[in-house]
């Protein structure tokens, strides 16, 4: 099998370099180069790459910025100026780059050889056990219960997670959750550290409601964001590490509870849809949503279950 490599360094000469160390191995091809985390994220070629090699220290978005998001789906060595034994390194690491190496070993042919070594055990690193599926994220507040029952009726057998800050009283979060089951969903109230299990999740009353780095739930009981806790700008912007196995969507409600985080979302990759203004009670945070970013698509209900049924949510 051949190794598929996206070269990710700010230096057009740092770059040629890697490539022509790499490609002695007939075993590794370069697929891409980009010269920020944002490019790396973006790039056409990270679909089919199985590993990253990321310099920490890039322009507008670092490398140490998207290792997660990366490594979620591809091998991630890291080459750096930056010493092997440093902070930033080590975060790297701990974020799930596989290995480093420092810029100045590739001028011997013992560190070249350490370099495409690397690459190759990166290249056959099994993904982690659970990951790399969608994620549906869904941000609801006045108006917002009878569309969720009809995403409840509709997804209620689509096996993806779907996580739900829903507005409303302290302590009604479980009779959603027990009236969603009765229209055939899986749900109930999130705790702190359940994995991304496919079924609906929502925040529990007064506690924000977060993705974290091992993608589990983080509940904290911070002060209100947007006057709300739980509030979906809190999940929402926890999510732009996995951004391109997210589907967002906004449902009805008043205020703009979760449009602050969705340019970057969207940016990100993630697939972001607005309720319909039109059939909401309360069309104020969809529109808000609409007018945050342009990536960000109005649909009725109906037609995002059917989404869901043909399987678009899979396609993450």
């Amino acid at each position: 099998m051949t190794a598929r490599v996206l070269i990710a360094d700010d230096s057009d000469i740092a770059a040629a370099l890697l490539e022509a160390i790499l490609e002695e191995d007939a075993g590794i091809r370069v697929v891409g180069r980009a010269r920020t985390g944002a490019e790396l994220l973006s790039h056409p070629a990270a679909a089919i790459a199985d590993v990253a090699l990321v310099d920490l220290l890039m322009p507008e978005l670092d490398g140490l910025s998207v290792i997660r998001s990366v490594a979620a789906r591809a091998g991630v060595v890291v080459v750096s100026s930056l010493p092997r034994g440093s902070a930033a390194v080590r975060e790297a690491l701990a974020q799930g780059a596989s290995d480093s190496l420092e810029k100045r070993d590739l001028a011997s042919a013992p560190g070249r050889a350490r370099l495409r070594a690397a690459v190759l055990r990166a290249a056959r690193r099994p993904a982690p056990a659970g990951r790399g599926g969608p994620v549906l994220l869904i941000a609801g507040s006045t108006g917002a219960i009878p569309a969720l029952e009809q995403l409840a009726r509709g997804l209620g057998h689509v096996d993806v997670p779907v996580l739900i800050v829903q507005h409303m009283p302290d302590g009604r979060e479980r009779d959603l959750a027990r009236a969603l089951r009765g229209h055939g969903a899986r749900a109930r109230a999130a705790r702190a550290g359940d994995a991304l299990s496919p079924e609906f999740l929502l925040a529990p009353s007064a506690r924000h409601m977060a993705i974290d780095a091992r993608e589990r739930i983080q509940l904290t009981g911070d002060g209100p964001v947007n006057g709300h806790r739980p509030s979906a700008e809190v999940l929402l912007a926890s999510a732009a590490p996995l951004a391109r196995r997210v589907v967002a969507l906004v449902l009805s409600g008043l205020g703009s509870d979760g449009a602050r985080a969705l340019p970057e979302l969207s940016d990100r990759g993630a697939r972001c849809f607005a309720q319909e203004p039109s059939e909401c009670s309360a069309p104020d945070m969809p529109r808000a949503a609409l007018l945050a970013s342009r990536r960000v698509r109005p649909i009725r209900i109906a037609d995002f279950v059917e989404l869901a049924r043909r399987s678009a949510l899979r396609e993450g």
